[in-house]
């Protein structure tokens, strides 16, 4: 460390100027500080306690980590349920969320791409409003085959290839053939289809 780094450290992190200040800080005599001025040079042993940074905040630290994991975490599986259903051809997308209400399935959808409206007969945003999909878009032949996959034991995320019984607004059901990729942790999915009649 040169002297005048030296200067500008004490200045920047204890606003100390004057030599017989710097000298108490390092707790030497002010010829010292004057010989360290003459070399240029601060002797490596007291740069050494000006270079330590100050004691880590371990909580802050652990918290920052946390969230940094977290979201990296969700970036990761964001690349993945995306390379899942991007290797078919489709024409309609969607992301959503499932859970279970009194031995129920509830999907709802949270994002829609494609032109839903024709599709179902329901705009995009009374297709998002839905509580639940089921029975109105979507229709579920067994509830309790259904309703065990959403639950798999053992299983934090997958994807799955296959057909699903639609609904249009006017009662004509039809199929459509897609992907979909799913996260148990969350009860979140992404899906991508085409129909397959209609």
């Amino acid at each position: 460390m040169t002297i005048d780094q030296l200067l500008d450290y004490m200045y920047e992190n204890h606003r100390i100027r004057r030599q017989k200040d710097i000298a108490k800080f390092f707790d030497v005599s002010t010829q010292a500080i004057s010989n360290w001025k003459r070399s240029g040079k601060v002797p490596a042993k007291y740069a050494l306690k000006v270079q330590v940074s100050e004691p880590t905040d371990y909580k802050e630290l652990v918290e920052t980590l946390t969230e940094v994991l977290i979201s990296l975490n969700k970036n990761i599986k964001e690349i993945k349920s995306i390379q899942a259903i991007s290797n078919i051809s489709a024409q309609y997308f969607s992301d959503g969320l499932f859970s279970e209400k009194n031995g129920n399935p509830i999907v709802r959808l949270t994002n829609i791409e494609g032109d839903w409206e024709k599709l179902t007969g329901y705009k995009k945003e009374e297709i998002l409003k839905m509580e639940n999909i089921i029975g109105k878009i979507m229709e579920v032949e067994n509830v309790n085959e259904y309703l065990t996959r959403l639950h798999p034991v053992g299983l934090s995320e997958a994807s799955y290839k296959g057909y699903w019984l639609f609904k249009h607004k006017n009662g004509n059901k039809f199929k459509i053939s897609g992907k979909t990729w799913i996260d148990y942790n969350e009860n979140t999915f992404k899906s991508a289809f085409s129909v397959v009649n209609k």
